[in-house]
């Protein structure tokens, strides 16, 4: 979903997911060469699956623009962090942070993403190929 509002265009990230620890097949040339091609794999690009621990802070105002600091494990190739909810479907529904930095294999910083009302999100690292860590709750507050 695409709106514009004051001039700025803003987007929400629609995924449909598998179960944590599993991911979608790439199409045949698509993304990063790391990704694997084929059938579904707890492994598809080769990356051990990422664990979070905690979010520093957890919480911050729904205008977004909050620097969150992602602790864990095995988080070096997850370049992508997601902020929304999983629905029963298994569908994610939210928004990607627009700027991600990997500090380490143990820390990653995201920009929380705007949102448009105060509630209780999950948030999961991703990789390029589409791989979830687990979530974590971040709070949106007015």
């Amino acid at each position: 979903m695409t709106r514009t509002r004051n001039g700025l265009l803003l987007a929400a990230v629609f995924l449909c997911i598998l179960p944590l620890g599993q991911s979608a097949a790439r199409a045949e040339g698509a993304g990063p060469g790391r990704c694997a091609v084929g059938g579904i794999s707890s492994s598809p690009d080769g990356v051990p699956q990422g664990q979070l621990v905690a979010l520093q802070p957890d919480a911050g105002p729904r205008s977004g623009g909050t620097q969150v600091t992602l602790t864990g494990a095995g988080l070096s190739a997850y370049t992508r962090v997601f902020f929304g909810t999983v629905g029963t479907d298994g569908c994610f529904t939210g928004r990607e942070s627009s700027e991600v930095v990997v500090l380490s294999d143990t820390a990653v910083v995201a920009v929380a993403p705007p949102w448009p009302t105060a509630a209780i999100v999950s948030v999961y690292a991703g990789t390029e190929c589409g791989r979830l860590s687990n979530p974590l709750g971040y709070t949106y507050l007015d």
